[in-house]
């Protein structure tokens, strides 16, 4: 084999490469998300996603619980935390309250999340906090429950105050996504965004390879 039918083998190979690459890319960004209500608590002044059920967590006196509604493709996606400053939580919503004794008190918060990530037909109802005084063996289920209307199934929390009306845990496009409360799209989760260099690099392989070809013919 020449030199030339080398190189050209060469960048055939690259070529293919390079396409499946964009392929690959192409099935991870068609990826599926959920969307759903998230269960966080604040731990070390910064807001964690839940590692536990609501039924299976005993907040303690003086924490915080947050729920936040929206898209998401995996479990503790920071861009899901309820928009409430984790930090001065408890202090900001609990402190003009006195538990009586045998109770606690938790900070609850209920983010219904971006419009954008709304079910067909709705909208969010916004922000809520509320200083709950319960019994100190109470779960979480319990806090969200003395304080909102929960609508369940199977164990999953489908709504909370009545959103959303519907759906439960609803499997949605990755696309929909968004990166933060001001809607900016995430491009890497996003097929309808594309990009040129796909095919200014395909340009340039079949511009490089149809010279080759060429100068081979003349050869041969």
């Amino acid at each position: 084999m020449s030199t030339l039918q080398r190189i050209v083998s060469t960048l055939v190979l690259a070529a293919v490469g390079v396409c499946a690459s964009f392929l690959f890319t192409s099935t991870v960004q068609a990826a599926t998300a959920y969307r759903y209500w998230t269960y966080w608590q604040v731990s070390n002044s910064q807001w964690s996603f839940a590692q536990a059920g609501p039924a299976s967590t005993t907040p303690a006196n003086g924490s915080v619980e947050g729920w936040r509604f929206g898209i998401s493709s995996s479990r503790a996606d920071q861009t899901m935390t309820p928009q409430f400053t984790s930090s001065t939580a408890f202090k900001e919503i609990c402190t003009n309250e006195t538990a009586p004794a045998g109770m606690k008190r938790v900070a609850l918060v209920v983010d219904s999340g971006l419009e954008q990530h709304a079910p067909r037909g709705e909208s969010p109802g916004g922000l809520v906090t509320q200083c709950v005084q319960i019994q100190e063996n109470a779960n979480g289920y319990d806090v969200l429950r003395q304080s909102q209307s929960v609508r369940t199934d199977n164990g999953l929390i489908c709504a909370i105050s009545g959103y959303p009306r519907q759906e439960c845990a609803e499997i949605v496009e990755a696309s929909a996504m968004q990166t933060n409360d001001a809607g900016a799209e995430v491009a890497a989760l996003n097929p309808d965004v594309t990009s040129p260099l796909p095919f200014i690099i395909g340009a340039l392989f079949a511009a490089i390879l149809g010279g080759l070809v060429w100068k081979l013919r003349k050869r041969t």
